[in-house]
């Protein structure tokens, strides 16, 4: 009877962990589907990851200040061209030279205009923006850019902050 009781025990404790495990394990794995999208950059200081989104085709991250007057953001996506080149039609009060390493730096020109440079690396494209930074700002972090490391991940998950596009 004794032996009972503590198998019961044992498996009304070790179950519940053991499903948790399970179900953070396929979480991180789903997280991980698209590994060459999964880079970071160097958080600015005085900023902090506000919001992750991992799609099937790209990753956002957005960093914003303590204060939350200030944000760069950070996409990497599969890339949408052959070599990097402006949208077309350009948009009103919008420059966008690409440069002969065929990095593309958009202004936005407007009070508060935002800038934003792109360039690729290895199999994707990689976007940074920012209103508050500016262009050689903005190329310092791109230089950071990094993988996701797993610490990275689980602390993105733990703060909440990540979350998963459906396809579609």
């Amino acid at each position: 009877m004794a032996a009972l009781a503590v198998a019961v025990a044992y498996g009304g404790f070790i179950g519940p962990t053991q499903s948790r495990q399970h179900q953070h394990a396929a979480e991180v794995a789903r997280y991980r589907e698209h590994p060459e999208l999964l880079y970071v950059i160097a958080t600015p200081p005085g900023m902090r990851v506000a919001r992750a989104e991992v799609g099937p085709a790209s990753f956002y991250v957005e960093y914003h200040s303590v204060r939350q007057d200030a944000y760069v953001a950070l996409a990497v996506r599969s890339p949408l061209t052959p070599k990097p080149q402006c949208p077309k039609p350009v948009e009103k009060n919008v420059t966008c030279p690409v440069d002969g390493h065929g990095e593309v730096r958009t202004l936005r020109h407007f009070p508060g205009g935002v800038i934003t440079l792109t360039r690729r690396y290895r199999n994707a494209e990689v976007a940074v923006s920012s209103r508050m930074l500016d262009e050689p700002g903005l190329r310092y972090r791109l230089n950071t850019l990094h993988p996701l490391s797993d610490t990275d991940l689980e602390e993105l998950m733990r703060e909440k902050v990540i979350d998963q596009r459906a396809a579609g």
